[in-house]
């Protein structure tokens, strides 16, 4: 009877537990949002994000706790994103992209800072590859460096060698010479007591004899005259082959080095080549965006709460595709041909800010015509070509901008004047130095007046 009573609490028991384990996980779940909500209030934000996550896996259902994730991570992602800080926004950007797919600004940033980051890293490949290159380059250097040294070792220890051996050849000629001056002495000795010693006994041989050695001296002598100059006719030959030598080895050393030097320059023609067909793909890649991507900007005018306006542009992305198009051909081209090339498509470009983008771009290759296309849009009828026209202008700052600056101050419209009054507040402050004296008076005088009126 005792067995079958705790059978029966045991699965009274066990039923409890199934009933109520539900219940505690969703209580967990809500404590873990109640603590996210106070650590969101505290600015512990990472750590509410963690405590929500939990909440989700307990709970995925749990609404409250989605939103606030979401809310949380749209937040931080574009505190990050309005600094341009990609790298720090990218993972709450993730987080966001995952937990609401559908969310439109979500999903804009993301792609936005997903491309902006894929640009950076090929960015930096390809100055790692240039590195690389420079590298090679500076050890290929190094290399003819060296063996041009080794050469011009063995070429003088060569040389040297060359000088010893005919010094010890001059050296064992003159010890021939003496000793076949001694052996000449001493013949000459022993014929001259021959010849005492039969002078008495016969003098009639004593002057065949005298004939005799006179024509064998002057035949030695004429034999030692010939030896003489066969010797120096052999050294001057020597030298010429010397010189030949020497000659034929520099112009096989100058042919291998222009060899090398011609290896060098085909190489480099063919990097200036490939680099000249990235600079076509990029240019006809752009030229496809500007005829795809082109529409209409979207610009409003919104009303604030304190009575202020503030102007709204950009509202299209593919106008804001096409401008940081254009920033990036500033900021990666350095050949003047090729960059006005690229942003000839944008400088006719219907948007305005478009077309200023591409003329200050305009304006690190070829200024004069810079500007003259944004005196142009200064002069348009349209008010937001004038706007754009006047940040530009401040943007670049000469002597020309400003005074096309002051005139704008006149303009109709409120927001060009304003626009026009900072651009030249900005030209004060980093660029004054560049700009006459009577000039910086005048719009000193200027926006003091307009300060002023307000």
């Amino acid at each position: 009877m005792r067995y079958p009573a705790i059978g029966f609490f045991c699965v009274i028991f066990l039923l409890g537990t199934v009933f109520t384990s539900p219940v505690s996980a969703k209580n967990e779940a809500k404590e873990l949002y109640k603590g996210a909500e106070e650590k969101y209030d505290m600015e512990e934000v990472d750590e509410a994000i963690v405590d929500l996550e939990k909440a989700l896996v307990i709970d995925s259902k749990f609404k409250k706790a989605k939103e606030l994730l979401l809310k949380i991570l749209i937040t931080v992602s574009t505190e990050y994103y309005a600094t341009d800080d990609y790298e720090r926004a990218f993972p709450y950007l993730t987080k966001a992209y995952e937990l609401a797919p559908e969310n439109a600004k979500v999903k804009y940033m993301y792609d936005i800072v997903s491309q902006e980051l894929m640009a950076r890293e090929a960015e930096k490949e390809a100055s790692e590859l240039e590195a690389q290159r420079k590298a090679e380059q500076e050890r290929r250097e190094a290399e003819v460096g060296a063996r041009r040294k080794e050469e011009k070792l063995l070429e003088k220890k060569k040389q040297e060698e060359e000088r010893r051996k005919r010094g010890v050849d001059a050296k064992k000629r003159r010890k021939e010479e003496k000793r076949k001056e001694a052996e000449f002495e001493a013949k000459m000795k022993s014929e001259r007591e021959e010849t005492e010693k039969t002078l008495l006994a016969r003098e009639e041989e004593v002057e065949k004899a005298t004939n005799k050695y006179e024509e064998t001296r002057k035949r030695f002598r004429k034999n030692i005259f010939f030896g003489i100059l066969g010797i120096l006719s052999s050294l001057l030959v020597a030298i010429f082959l010397i010189f030949i030598i020497f000659k034929y080895s520099d112009r096989r050393f100058e042919k291998r080095w222009k060899k090398e030097r011609g290896e060098q320059d085909e190489f480099r023609q063919r990097v200036e080549k490939i680099l000249l067909g990235n600079q076509e793909r990029t240019l006809d890649l752009l030229e496809k965006m500007s005829g795809t991507l082109r529409g209409e900007t979207k610009k409003v005018i919104v009303e604030m709460p304190g009575g202020g306006r503030q102007i709204i542009t950009d509202i299209n992305p593919h106008i804001r595709a096409r401008a940081d198009g254009v920033e990036l051909i500033e900021s990666t081209v350095d050949d003047p041909k090729v960059g006005e090339r690229l942003l000839k498509p944008f400088l006719e470009d219907r948007d305005s800010r478009v077309r200023a983008n591409a003329g200050k771009a305009l304006y690190k290759y070829n200024k004069e015509k810079a500007m003259v296309v944004l005196t142009e849009m200064c002069k348009s009828s349209d008010q937001w070509m004038r706007l754009s026209g006047a940040w530009a202008l401040g943007e670049i700052g000469s002597q020309s901008a400003a005074e096309i600056l002051l005139s704008l101050l006149k303009d109709s419209w409120e927001f060009v004047r304003k626009r026009a009054a900072k651009s030249l507040e900005k030209i004060l402050t980093q660029k004054k130095e560049e700009i006459e004296k009577t000039l910086v008076e005048r719009i000193e005088s200027t926006l003091k007046g307009l300060k002023q009126k307000k």
